[in-house]
Parts: structure tokens; C-alpha cells; sequence
């Protein structure tokens, strides 16, 4: 399997990269101005805009499925932001689709987000916010690919994920750096539920349908991986605060939720067939901690 990695510097791509399986060469897309002196892979083609210079590469490394994890990531938005969401989310992602048709690629792995189902109880289509909307706005264009290209496209969804040396400003870094300092920390209420994954189970995931993808199974537009249990956030806080033996401080409270907070995690949709998380959220939270501190 030889495959291309987009969004290789962010927290998933850089443990996709890891724990690429033995029996595939993974090459990765950048922009010019990323930093690739810590990436390590089969090799690296830097996108400038040149989709017939993409194309090539992908026809000369004979690339067959590619993984989608790039994006822009922003809970809310300012008109500022708006041409950065839509050049990330949508227009990067069509450039790499378009040199995927002029090549010998197969299949195309998206990275999803559930805040593009809001409250709904199936697959309805209810954003959270506008980079939601952006994530959504790419499956509709990936779909004309597919009914032009016969293209495979599959999306893996997921809510929040965890794990060592994590520099997003996520819920268990946030706690982890408190628990280290001391500091107050002004949180909402606290009584939105959440559906936590550890990384090792999420890139178990991106590879085990990326491996499906690759042997032509039949299957669903998209699917699902999460943890199968639900906590609030204040209990996540007391769970982190009983497994790593230190008290949190955090005001309850301190701040207002968000426009649109997400307070039950989206439960529809599929969860990939033979996949199932493997750590628990205490031995995830250890393995957070102790890992975090050896780097």
C-alpha cells in the first residue's frame, strides 16, 4: 500500500506517521512553509499550487489511496478568518481531489468532524459553527469525483481525542497543565457530555479503514469511532484529578458556554466495522501523563 499523508504536522497526522503499518510507504503533501525537519516518511512533495505537478508525483510514487487530515480547525469564527477556513477546507482539500483524477489514486480517506451533525439524531446535516459547514462543503464537492472519477471516498468522523504532547489547547491539556501549575481555570458549567478517544485507538482506526479501502471492500459513505462511553466534563475533571493524584482547580462556571454548545455528542451514523477502542480512559490519561513527561 503506498499512500499520501496530508496534514502530517498536526496531532493525528503526527502519530499516523509513527505507526505506519509495515506493508505501507506513506508519503506526505506539505505547503511550502511547513517545517519538515521532524517528518519522517517515504518522502515529501511540497504543494504550491501546481495541481499537474501533484498529479505527477502522485503517478510516479504510483500512490493509490490518500488520507486527508489537513484543516483548519476554529470553534468560532471572525469575517477575517472566513478565507482561511475556505482555502483550507475546501479548496486545499479539491486541489489534492483533482490531482487524485489525474492519477492512478483509488480511494480518498476524509477526516470528518461530528459537529457536522448538531443535535441530529441521524445523519442530518446541522453544523456547529462555520468550520463545520467547510468540512461538509468538502464531501459535497468530493462527491462529484466520484460520480465523474469512480473515485472511492470515505469519511471517518469523531468527536474529541487525547494523548502525550498534545500542543492543542484540548480539554486533557488544559487539565494537565493546571494540574502541573496550580492555576485557576474558568470553565462553562461543565455539564456538556463528551466522548473522549485515546490517539493510539484513533490511529488504529485512520489505518484499519485505510486498509479496507486499499483491499476494495464494500463500504459506507462514512463511519464513526468513539469510546462507546459518555462523561461530562466535570466528571472527565474528577476522573483526570483521581487518576494522576493531583486536585484540579477550576472555577465551574467562569465562563458562559459557547453559541451552539455541543452538550451530547453525536451517536449516529456508523461505527467502523472491526474497530473498537482498546484504552480506557484512566489507563489513556497514565499513558498521557508518564509519555508527556519523557519528552
Amino acid at each position: 500500500m503506498k499512500v499520501l499523508l496530508t496534514g502530517a504536522t498536526g496531532f493525528i497526522g503526527r502519530n499516523l506517521l509513527r505507526r505506519v503499518p509495515e506493508d505501507c510507504h506513506c508519503y506526505v503533501l506539505v505547503r511550502p512553509t511547513t517545517d519538515c525537519s521532524r517528518i519522517v516518511c517515504d518522502g515529501i512533495h511540497v504543494f504550491d499550487g501546481d495541481i499537474d505537478a501533484l498529479a505527477a508525483f502522485l503517478r510516479e510514487k504510483k500512490i493509490t489511496g490518500i488520507l486527508h487530515l489537513a484543516s483548519c480547525y476554529l470553534p468560532s469564527h471572525k469575517s477575517s478568518d472566513i478565507e482561511r477556513l475556505v482555502s483550507s477546507n475546501v479548496a486545499f482539500g479539491t486541489s489534492v481531489l483533482e490531482a487524485a483524477s489525474k492519477s492512478d489514486v483509488q480511494w480518498f480517506l476524509n477526516t470528518g468532524s461530528t459537529w457536522q451533525n448538531y443535535e441530529a439524531e441521524g445523519m442530518e446535516y446541522h453544523p456547529v459553527n462555520l468550520y463545520a459547514a467547510t468540512k461538509e462543503a468538502f464531501v459535497a464537492i468530493a462527491q462529484y469525483y466520484v460520480e465523474v472519477c469512480g473515485l472511492r471516498f470515505c469519511t471517518l468522523k469523531f468527536t474529541d481525542t487525547y494523548g502525550p504532547n498534545d500542543l492543542r489547547r484540548k480539554i486533557f491539556a488544559l487539565f494537565a497543565q493546571i494540574a502541573k501549575s496550580g492555576e485557576k481555570l474558568a470553565m462553562s458549567p461543565g455539564e456538556q457530555q463528551m466522548d473522549v478517544l485515546y490517539i493510539d485507538d484513533v490511529v488504529r482506526g485512520f489505518w484499519h479503514l485505510a486498509a479496507m479501502l486499499e483491499a476494495g471492500r464494500e463500504l459506507a459513505k462514512e463511519y464513526r469511532l468513539s469510546s462507546c462511553q459518555l462523561h461530562s466534563l466535570r466528571e472527565l475533571a474528577q476522573i483526570f484529578s483521581e487518576t494522576v493524584g493531583k486536585p484540579l482547580s477550576i472555577e465551574w462556571g467562569g465562563r458562559p458556554y459557547r453559541v451552539r454548545e455541543v452538550m451530547h455528542p453525536w451517536q449516529g451514523g456508523e461505527i467502523l466495522p472491526g474497530w473498537q477502542p482498546e484504552v480506557s480512559l484512566q489507563d489513556g490519561i497514565r499513558r498521557m501523563m508518564k509519555e508527556s513527561v519523557k519528552s
